[in-house]
């Protein structure tokens, strides 16, 4: 194989950082370390039983390749979704496409919307922010262009700090709201000037929705850029969407696109290309679980009990995070003692068992914050956070 030359691109991506850790586990707890992950967003609370049982019923007697943009049913059920949770009127046939997940379609929508040969190839993408953003656009080509999000205007993207001269090169700008990592929410006349933004200079706005679902009753509800976009027939936007952290359906993957329906149809026809379809078990699942809401509330109470231990903790041991009532990720700062995010994850690790995500994962300027992915039981976030007083009271964990 000396003559064959890979992809260039897919050279210079570093190994995704979001990843299942089983080596590091196994090592711990060969150590005799009880491990407590708060890496992966990937949520212990079990699957609600009766999206299980939609699945299991989907099963059909004969295995046949799904519908590629998703069955009528599902598009439909997804539609209803978004009239009843966005008060928007969605096209079925034309505005929605299913998704195995919203990392799949965050990926690959720059094949669909950039061009090699184009001048427009710049895509900007928040920092911090999910590395996907960064990975699908140089696969596609494409140039990024990391924006840093300032903690002092809420990690709230602000238009106005992309230079005047690079915008005519702009293809698209990634958005995320509620902000994954930091659960950062975003205000309507905000979402505004940046709609008005993109339309004047006819950006894309990809709005990676993942989190709209998942906020605290009783706090403020998240807005959808379809909301922002309705009455002009979703132009520039693209949304996306997933079941992975409402449902509790990770491992499923199933979401859906939403938007302007000329990309819609784009997106079709790459996804046949690639052979992206959906199972039908899968859509039977998704179908259930969008047509509730119940366990979505009932999630996000826990959640919320979760956020309330850790915070409480936290602010006891004056390690300053960012408040949030959305997502169920607490985004902190290492404390002065340790010189970067690796070293304070690594001691924390080594400590007590608690596994967090360092801040660079997300971004170069993020070295001095941490992220914890509310991953494990309200019980077993208890008990550990008992272990890491105790290990801060003794003074084996420094502060």
């Amino acid at each position: 194989m000396k003559n064959t030359e890979l992809n260039s691109w897919l050279l210079t991506l570093k190994p995704f950082a979001l990843t299942k850790n089983e080596d590091i586990i196994e090592k711990l707890t060969a150590q005799g370390i009880e491990v407590f992950d708060f890496t992966l967003g990937d949520p212990k609370e079990p699957t609600p039983e009766f999206i299980k049982q939609a699945l299991i019923k989907g099963v059909a007697d004969v295995s046949q390749y799904p519908q590629n943009p998703g069955s009528p049913t599902l598009r439909r059920a997804c539609a209803t979704w978004a009239k009843k949770r966005l008060n928007v009127e969605l096209d079925f046939q034309t505005e929605i496409i299913s998704s195995n997940g919203s990392k799949e379609a965050v990926f690959h929508i720059p094949q669909v919307l950039l061009n090699s040969s184009s001048s427009r190839r710049i895509v900007i993408f928040p920092e911090p922010g999910y590395p996907v953003y960064k990975a699908g656009t140089q696969l596609a080509g494409g140039i990024p262009y990391e924006n840093p999000l300032k903690i002092e205007k809420n990690y709230v993207f602000d238009p106005q700090e992309i230079p005047t001269e690079l915008l005519s090169q702009v293809a698209a700008v990634w958005l995320c709201y509620p902000h994954n990592p930091t659960g950062a929410v975003i205000k309507r006349n905000e979402m505004q000037k940046i709609y008005e933004w993109a339309l004047k200079y006819d950006i894309m706005l990809l709005s990676d929705e993942c989190y709209m679902d998942m906020y605290y009753e009783g706090k403020e509800v998240p807005i959808s850029f379809l909301e922002i976009a309705k009455d002009n027939q979703f132009k520039n936007v693209l949304a996306f969407f997933s079941l992975s952290k409402r449902s509790g359906m990770t491992g499923y993957r199933s979401g859906f696109v939403a938007g302007q329906a000329d990309f819609i149809a784009q997106f079709a026809k790459y996804r046949l290309n690639v052979g992206l379809g959906t199972p039908d078990f899968v859509q039977s699942a998704a179908i259930a679980a969008w047509g509730d809401t119940e366990h979505v509330y009932e999630r996000n109470r826990i959640f919320a009990e979760k956020r309330k231990w850790v915070d409480a903790f936290l602010h006891k041991n004056k390690i300053k995070v960012l408040p949030s009532n959305a997502t169920f990720y607490v985004w902190g700062e290492i404390p002065e003692i340790y010189q970067s995010g690796r070293d304070f994850i690594h001691t924390l690790m080594s400590t007590t068992g608690i596994m967090a995500t360092p801040g660079e994962a997300f971004g170069n300027s993020c070295e001095r914050n941490f992220r914890l992915a509310l991953v494990p039981t309200v019980d077993k976030i208890k008990q550990c956070l008992e272990i890491w007083q105790k290990k801060i009271d003794s003074g084996e964990f420094k502060m």
